[in-house]
Protein backbone atom coordinates (compact mmCIF):
# COMPACT_ATOMS: atom_id res chain seq x y z
CA UNK A 1 0.00 0.00 0.00
CA UNK A 2 1.26 3.24 -1.15
CA UNK A 3 1.42 6.06 1.48
CA UNK A 4 1.10 9.68 0.71
CA UNK A 5 1.95 12.21 3.42
CA UNK A 6 -1.34 14.48 3.99
CA UNK A 7 0.75 17.39 3.20
CA UNK A 8 1.83 16.49 -0.34
CA UNK A 9 -2.10 16.57 -0.81
CA UNK A 10 -2.41 20.15 -0.13
CA UNK A 11 -2.24 22.49 -3.17
CA UNK A 12 -0.66 26.34 -2.62
CA UNK A 13 0.21 27.19 0.73
CA UNK A 14 -1.09 25.99 4.08
CA UNK A 15 -2.27 28.70 6.36
CA UNK A 16 -0.66 27.97 10.46
CA UNK A 17 -2.70 26.70 12.84
CA UNK A 18 -4.69 30.20 14.30
CA UNK A 19 -3.60 31.41 17.71
CA UNK A 20 -5.85 32.28 20.55
CA UNK A 21 -5.08 35.31 22.89
CA UNK A 22 -6.10 34.17 26.94
CA UNK A 23 -9.48 35.80 28.02
CA UNK A 24 -9.05 38.01 30.07
CA UNK A 25 -9.96 36.75 33.88
CA UNK A 26 -12.63 38.64 34.29
CA UNK A 27 -14.33 38.16 31.35
CA UNK A 28 -13.83 34.90 31.46
CA UNK A 29 -15.19 34.78 34.97
CA UNK A 30 -18.62 36.50 34.03
CA UNK A 31 -18.69 33.85 30.82
CA UNK A 32 -19.22 30.76 33.16
CA UNK A 33 -21.39 32.56 35.86
CA UNK A 34 -23.99 34.05 32.86
CA UNK A 35 -23.68 30.10 31.58
CA UNK A 36 -24.20 28.75 35.23
CA UNK A 37 -27.17 30.72 35.78
CA UNK A 38 -28.95 30.34 32.23
CA UNK A 39 -28.15 27.25 31.97
CA UNK A 40 -31.04 24.52 30.92
CA UNK A 41 -33.43 21.77 31.96
CA UNK A 42 -33.47 18.17 29.90
CA UNK A 43 -36.26 16.54 30.39
CA UNK A 44 -36.71 12.39 28.52
CA UNK A 45 -39.92 11.37 27.99
CA UNK A 46 -41.52 8.41 27.29
CA UNK A 47 -45.25 7.15 26.53
CA UNK A 48 -46.69 4.16 25.51
CA UNK A 49 -50.76 4.07 24.13
CA UNK A 50 -52.92 1.97 23.10
CA UNK A 51 -55.08 4.33 21.74
CA UNK A 52 -53.02 6.85 19.90
CA UNK A 53 -51.40 6.05 16.64
CA UNK A 54 -50.09 9.99 16.02
CA UNK A 55 -48.18 12.23 18.22
CA UNK A 56 -46.59 15.88 18.50
CA UNK A 57 -45.86 18.56 21.01
CA UNK A 58 -46.92 22.05 21.19
CA UNK A 59 -44.38 24.84 21.45
CA UNK A 60 -46.46 25.96 24.61
CA UNK A 61 -44.81 23.19 26.70
CA UNK A 62 -43.65 24.61 29.95
CA UNK A 63 -41.30 23.47 32.87
CA UNK A 64 -43.77 25.16 35.70
CA UNK A 65 -42.47 25.62 39.33
CA UNK A 66 -44.97 24.85 41.64
CA UNK A 67 -44.16 27.27 44.13
CA UNK A 68 -43.68 30.54 42.31
CA UNK A 69 -45.86 29.56 39.42
CA UNK A 70 -42.72 30.27 36.68
CA UNK A 71 -42.41 29.04 33.61
CA UNK A 72 -39.50 27.64 31.78
CA UNK A 73 -40.29 27.93 27.81
CA UNK A 74 -39.87 25.01 25.35
CA UNK A 75 -36.53 25.55 23.66
CA UNK A 76 -36.14 22.26 21.83
CA UNK A 77 -37.65 18.98 21.08
CA UNK A 78 -35.42 16.00 19.61
CA UNK A 79 -37.51 12.45 18.62
CA UNK A 80 -41.09 14.23 18.37
CA UNK A 81 -42.77 16.46 15.94
CA UNK A 82 -43.90 19.81 16.32
CA UNK A 83 -47.60 21.17 16.10
CA UNK A 84 -48.96 21.06 13.45
CA UNK A 85 -47.46 18.05 11.91
CA UNK A 86 -48.27 14.74 13.85
CA UNK A 87 -45.94 12.25 13.93
CA UNK A 88 -46.95 8.33 13.35
CA UNK A 89 -46.83 6.14 16.16
CA UNK A 90 -47.36 2.21 16.16
CA UNK A 91 -50.20 1.31 19.18
CA UNK A 92 -48.44 -0.26 22.08
CA UNK A 93 -44.78 0.75 21.31
CA UNK A 94 -42.95 3.14 23.64
CA UNK A 95 -41.87 6.40 22.36
CA UNK A 96 -38.82 7.81 23.48
CA UNK A 97 -38.40 11.72 23.09
CA UNK A 98 -36.24 14.34 25.07
CA UNK A 99 -37.24 18.24 25.63
CA UNK A 100 -34.94 20.84 26.27
CA UNK A 101 -36.02 24.24 28.69
CA UNK A 102 -35.21 27.16 30.03
CA UNK A 103 -33.59 26.99 33.36
CA UNK A 104 -35.76 26.67 36.22
CA UNK A 105 -35.34 29.70 39.42
CA UNK A 106 -32.53 28.23 41.60
CA UNK A 107 -35.10 28.08 44.64
CA UNK A 108 -37.67 25.79 42.43
CA UNK A 109 -38.13 22.97 44.04
CA UNK A 110 -41.08 21.11 42.41
CA UNK A 111 -42.19 21.25 39.05
CA UNK A 112 -44.74 20.27 36.72
CA UNK A 113 -44.36 19.62 32.92
CA UNK A 114 -47.47 20.98 30.91
CA UNK A 115 -48.23 21.13 27.34
CA UNK A 116 -50.93 24.31 27.45
CA UNK A 117 -52.84 23.44 24.62
CA UNK A 118 -56.29 24.61 23.54
CA UNK A 119 -57.66 21.25 23.41
CA UNK A 120 -57.82 17.74 25.29
CA UNK A 121 -55.03 15.60 26.06
CA UNK A 122 -51.84 17.45 26.26
CA UNK A 123 -49.07 16.22 27.90
CA UNK A 124 -49.11 16.39 31.82
CA UNK A 125 -46.63 15.58 34.04
CA UNK A 126 -47.18 16.50 37.75
CA UNK A 127 -44.87 17.28 41.19
CA UNK A 128 -41.51 16.12 39.58
CA UNK A 129 -38.65 16.78 42.54
CA UNK A 130 -35.61 19.35 41.27
CA UNK A 131 -32.33 17.14 41.24
CA UNK A 132 -28.89 18.44 41.07
CA UNK A 133 -28.03 18.74 37.82
CA UNK A 134 -31.79 19.04 36.15
CA UNK A 135 -31.76 15.79 33.67
CA UNK A 136 -35.21 14.21 34.18
CA UNK A 137 -37.30 10.85 32.97
CA UNK A 138 -40.26 11.23 33.26
CA UNK A 139 -43.40 9.03 31.58
CA UNK A 140 -46.07 11.10 30.21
Amino acid sequence: MLRIPFNSLVEGPVAPPPTFEPLDPELSSELLTDVEERGQVTVHCSITTEWADMIRIWPSTYLVCCHSGHRSRLLHAEGISYAPHWQPIPPGKPIVFTLLFEALPKDCILFDLVEDIPEQGGFYSPSILRNGVDVYRVEV
